[in-house]
């Protein structure tokens, strides 16, 4: 019985796999309405896409920014409390040429001496 109503089952599927012809009956009018409804939903990856596109095409010169000043109210006069003269910046200026930059060079440990397969007298730094 078990055969019986697997056979039948198969051939039923087989049936309606065979009258399926794939062509699509509708009518073929341009439906503009949901293609304008398609254009409208939001698509994260797309406007993640376009954002990502827009700053990697961005020049320096496009950038703007914006320094917000936060003002501290303290409740009282703070000039009272500090020296005549007083400038908290002061000493604060940077001279490119008071910059010190220490580069340590990384030796190389090849494993060998590679002296032997150097000509004689050979100086890599010799100009």
């Amino acid at each position: 019985m078990k055969k019986i109503t697997g056979l039948l089952g198969i051939g039923l599927l087989g049936a309606l796999l065979i009258s399926f012809t794939g062509f699509d009956k509708t009518s073929n009018k341009e439906d503009h309405g949901s293609v304008d409804f398609l254009e409208e939903i939001h698509n994260p990856f797309a406007e993640g896409l376009r954002m990502e596109m827009e700053s990697a095409n961005m020049k320096a010169d496009d950038l703007v920014l914006v320094e917000e000043e936060e003002e501290i109210v303290l409740g009282f006069d703070t000039a009272d409390y500090l020296p005549f003269g007083f400038n908290a910046y002061k000493g604060m200026e940077v001279d490119p040429d008071d910059i010190i930059v220490l580069e340590e060079e990384e030796e190389v440990e090849l494993g060998f001496d590679v002296a032997p397969y150097l000509p004689e007298n050979f100086d890599a730094f010799a100009k």
